[in-house]
């Protein structure tokens, strides 16, 4: 009812007390001004404040959490001009006892200089003040709790969020290794000269993999330069059969992104595009930035003999680089994925931060 001060029982029934105290000698002053004896005053005090307090109490424990809260309207509506009925009827007999019974002695007094209007006004003004500190006091605890309530699912959702990154994270590692691994193994088999400079290329893909790529943003220029190094070893291997054009940005500022989450795209254009395709096949890609978005465009060969959604969308890479996108972009990118018979190629729009 009034503002709590700690979690104990007792202080809280202290609190009450002291605030009826001060309640009682409230009413006992604006009595006093409005009569010339104290018999009278005393008599209306101790006779309205009992019906202030259980009035009060009705409406704060009873007909509001029990009714308003539940949004039973009629009933808290009948019931609560029930109980407002009833308490100005004790009102006024309270008033008209002392007027029959005390101010009977006293001839010199007129009963209208009493205005017994005024105290039933007394009355309802502190049971409605009471009233309105109980549900703001109500309200703003409800408040906080919400508050603590949204911040608890605000701080789960964020702890899972990082763990499925960080086990996304870990599938795209090994993944991306088993690719390049076969491409090495393949070179091997052939004994090309290649298979040196593979070597070079891949362990400077493994030291940005293993040092580089742990925190959750990488500078942009770096994760370029990883795919650089990709596209080299694919040049290497499929160098007699691929048609390839690669475009990179001379400046690429301050801008940061989630590392190796262009890569699956290139990988997927080299797997399921060059190594299915019967002839020559084309890679063309070209990547811009435009302020602090990224523009990425990737396209490639398909064999038309191959069936759609066989060769380029599945795969763990392609749907852990949709999932990583929604849970490190969500709202800042716009992906489109374009397949016919032909060709296969993604466009992707990234909004990026320094």
């Amino acid at each position: 009812m009034v503002l709590k001060i700690g979690k104990s029982k007792w202080a809280r029934i202290g609190i009450h007390i002291i605030f009826w105290l001060l309640v009682g000698y409230f009413y006992y002053l604006i009595f006093t001004w409005n009569s010339e004896f104290p018999k009278v005053s005393f008599i209306f005090t101790i006779g309205l404040l009992p019906v202030a307090i259980v009035e009060t109490y009705l409406f704060n424990y009873l007909l509001i959490p029990k009714f308003l809260s539940e949004k039973k309207y009629g009933r808290f509506f009948y019931l609560s001009i029930f109980t407002a009925l009833v308490s100005t009827w004790l009102s006024f007999l309270i008033v008209f006892y002392a007027l029959i019974r005390i101010l009977n002695t006293e001839a010199s007094l007129e009963p209208a200089v009493l205005h017994p209007e005024l105290q039933v006004l007394s009355l309802n003004f502190i049971v409605f003040f009471a009233i309105a500190i109980k549900q703001v006091k109500r309200a703003f605890y409800m408040q906080q709790e919400k508050n603590k309530l949204e911040k608890a699912q605000l701080t789960t959702a964020l702890k899972l969020k990082e763990a499925e990154l960080k086990l996304l994270k870990a599938q795209v590692h090994p993944h991306f290794l088993f690719n390049t691994l076969n491409n090495l193994y393949g070179l091997t088999l052939e004994k090309s000269d290649q298979a040196p400079k593979l070597v070079l290329q891949l362990s400077e893909i493994l030291d940005y993999i293993l040092y580089r790529c742990d925190a959750s943003k990488v500078p942009l220029a770096e994760d370029l330069n990883n795919l650089k190094n990709y596209i080299e070893i694919e040049k290497i291997r499929y160098s007699e059969k691929l048609d390839l054009t690669a475009e990179f940005p001379k400046n690429t500022g301050k801008l940061q992104i989630a590392p190796l989450i262009l890569l699956p795209y290139i990988e997927n254009a080299f797997k399921h595009g060059v190594s299915q395709f019967p002839g020559i096949a084309h890679v063309h890609l070209k990547t811009s930035v435009e302020g602090r978005n990224l523009i990425f465009q990737i396209e490639n060969s398909r064999n038309p003999l191959v069936k759609k959604k066989e060769t380029n969308n599945k795969g763990i890479g392609m749907i852990n680089v949709q999932r990583r996108l929604d849970l490190l972009y969500s709202g800042k990118y716009i992906l489109t994925v374009e397949e016919n018979d032909e060709t296969f190629s993604v466009n992707l729009k990234l909004e990026l931060e320094e």
